[in-house]
């Protein structure tokens, strides 16, 4: 029998092609058989590979696929993959397919037709149209883990599409958190009949390289894990935050700053611009900082440390140099923050004044403007409490500071002891204290020189203050005359000082002259002497610091210079008597004794006046 029906067939194919084909195809129902054994099945996808990796399409409910035999148009047509997994197929009715790769299908539904007896040797191509939409999920180091369910991207002109990627998938879960190792991407994906396998992919060359090939399209069920980092790496971070799957770089983020900055706490940031970019704005350890009120100036730059918590719950520290970005411009310490992370700010173990002159100027400084509350005591007019700010001028004794035109300037040393009315004379500017609290309580002195800052302009001398700060001018053992004169004329020494002058002088009171004047130059202020003045000696006197007073005559000599002996430095509040003359005594002792005389007579004589007024 089986003879019988192949003889009309190579009969037949001989003389025409065409009915070969419909012939070939058609079975008679009673004397068909199956033979899955020769089915040919054509496999065509609307998805390309993506490397090695890349596993065939596993078919499910809400798949739309196109069914086509070969020749045969009424048993073609497109149709959706039903809840079930099954196909509704003319003749046939329902073909699970749900599971099964594109060819795993294609041969299911030729096995049905055969075992049907309704087609022989049919040729059947399965053809995916639409995907279902991609229910996947992800865990690990991304801002959102969790599931979510992606739609594939239509292609232009056409039905169909992109099935979505590892990076779409990231980008749609916030992006990648700051601690994602890249490197060792898993994908974790169902395979037929229950299975499953993991693909280990390498996102960091797609960063690098730019190769699409390790972003492998997702699958309906896949899991992505990004694991955490063992360490950050600082020359890959700027990288990492550049890629189009890492975090919304705009977004606020909330961060705790703690140490030595100027207000300690949480503080909420936002960024805008590009990483590597200086003053971009992006939420990074600097903007924290200037989030914080700006460092200290005992904050350690070296060592400055970031905290942070990874979804597997450990801590990761990063520290990094502040003071390579200042000096080098290396951005890569300029890490960027991400929600939750903990910026630690910790306190020198040093004082380098050199290096803190540096800070003054940095980005993430204190506030020139904001105003600090310091006290001075000591060796100057006014000790006590101020608040000073950086647009403090050069004060006169008994002006507290005052506004100044200009760029603002970070209050120091010197601009307190001008607030606190200038040094007094015998001031020891060579050992300045500056009594700091540090963030953790402790008491730290700095010693600052401003004997070199006037000699040599070292401004480092000159310490950039903080809240708190108690400034101690000590006195003097010793001074030289020579020094005195230096000092006098320094910014941070009063404009003028207060001497009175009493005695034979012409304008006899209080008069105004520059610090450290000698004593002549307050004589010539109050007018010079009288001619009844004693002109070899004065007396001076004055209130010594520790309470005492005490009185010198000074033998006056206006032709030499500047000394103790003959015409010293006077000091603010000293009083300068100027004595009568020998012959100006004995005269004013003869109208003493001779002007009740002189009255008597005078009484005596008074009629006669009278008298001679009217004769």
């Amino acid at each position: 029998m089986s003879n019988a029906l192949d003889r009309p067939k190579r009969m037949i194919l001989l003389t025409t092609g065409l009915i070969v084909s419909t012939v070939a195809i058609i079975i008679d129902p009673q004397v068909a058989t199956a033979r899955s054994s020769s089915i040919e099945v054509a496999l065509t996808s609307a998805e390309t590979s993506a490397g090695a990796s890349e596993t065939a399409y596993i078919l499910g409910a809400g798949d739309r696929v196109r069914v086509d035999v070969f020749q045969l148009p009424q048993y073609s047509g497109e149709h959706q993959v039903l809840i079930d997994g099954s196909l509704n197929l003319p003749r046939i009715g329902s073909v699970p397919v749900g599971g099964m790769t594109l060819e795993q299908a294609a041969k299911a539904i030729a096995t049905k037709y055969a075992s049907a007896r309704v087609l022989r040797d049919p040729q059947v191509t399965v053809n995916l149209l639409t995907p279902r939409p991609v229910r996947i999920g992800i865990a690990g180091e991304v801002n959102r883990p969790g599931s979510y369910t992606m739609s594939r991207e239509a292609r232009e002109g056409g039905t169909g599409g992109q099935l979505p990627t590892i990076a779409q998938a990231l980008q749609l879960a916030g992006g990648i958190t700051q601690a994602a190792d890249l490197r060792n991407v898993r994908v974790s994906r169902l395979q037929g009949r229950g299975s499953k396998q993991t693909i280990t992919v390498d996102l960091w060359q797609v960063i690098q390289t730019g190769n699409l090939g390790n972003d492998l399209t997702l699958r309906d069920g896949d899991t992505i894990f990004i694991p955490t980092a063992n360490q950050i790496n600082l020359a890959e971070a700027p990288q990492l935050a550049a890629a189009s799957f890492s975090v919304d770089r705009n977004r606020p983020i909330n961060i705790a700053v703690l140490g030595e900055v100027r207000q300690p706490g949480t503080h909420t940031i936002q960024g805008q611009g590009q990483p590597g970019q200086q003053g971009a704005g992006l939420p990074t350890v600097t903007q924290a900082l200037k989030a914080a009120g700006g460092i200290n100036p005992l904050a350690d730059i070296r060592k400055v440390q970031i905290r942070r918590r990874t979804h597997a719950g450990s801590e990761q520290i990063v520290e990094v140099d502040l003071m390579q970005l200042l000096q080098a411009a290396d951005f890569r310490q300029d890490l960027l923050l991400q929600d939750g992370d903990t910026v630690y700010v910790p306190t020198s173990e040093e004082i380098n004044l050199a290096q803190a002159s540096q800070l003054r100027s940095a980005s993430f400084a204190p506030d020139k403007t904001q105003p600090l509350n310091i006290t001075v005591i000591g060796e100057v007019f006014r000790p006590g409490p101020y608040t000073v700010t950086g647009s403090a001028r050069t004060g006169q004794a008994g002006v507290p500071g005052g506004t100044g035109g200009g760029e603002s300037v970070a209050p120091t040393v010197t601009r307190a002891i001008q607030v606190a009315g200038g040094i007094k004379p015998l001031a020891n500017v060579r050992q300045v204290e500056v009594r700091r609290l540090t963030s953790t309580g402790e008491q730290r002195t700095i010693t600052v020189d401003l004997w070199k800052l006037l000699q040599q302009g070292d401004s480092s001398q000159d310490a950039v203050l903080q809240e708190g700060d108690t400034i101690v001018v000590p006195l003097a053992t010793a001074q030289d005359p020579g020094e005195a004169a230096q000092v006098a004329a320094a910014s941070f020494s009063p404009d003028t000082i207060k001497v009175n002058v009493v005695g034979e002088v012409q304008k006899p009171g209080i008069v105004e002259v520059p610090p450290n004047s000698p004593l002549n130059q307050a004589i010539f202020a109050a007018g010079g002497f009288t001619n009844r003045a004693e002109n070899d000696t004065v007396e001076l006197i004055r209130l010594n610091p520790n309470g005492t007073v005490s009185r010198q005559e000074i033998s006056i000599d206006f032709a030499q210079k500047l000394n103790n002996e003959n015409n010293p430095v006077l000091y603010n509040n000293d009083v300068i008597v100027v004595g009568r003359s020998s012959l100006a005594g004995i005269s004013d002792t003869l109208d003493a004794v001779l002007n009740p005389v002189g009255r008597f007579f005078s009484i005596f004589t008074l009629p006669f006046t009278l008298f001679n007024l009217f004769d």
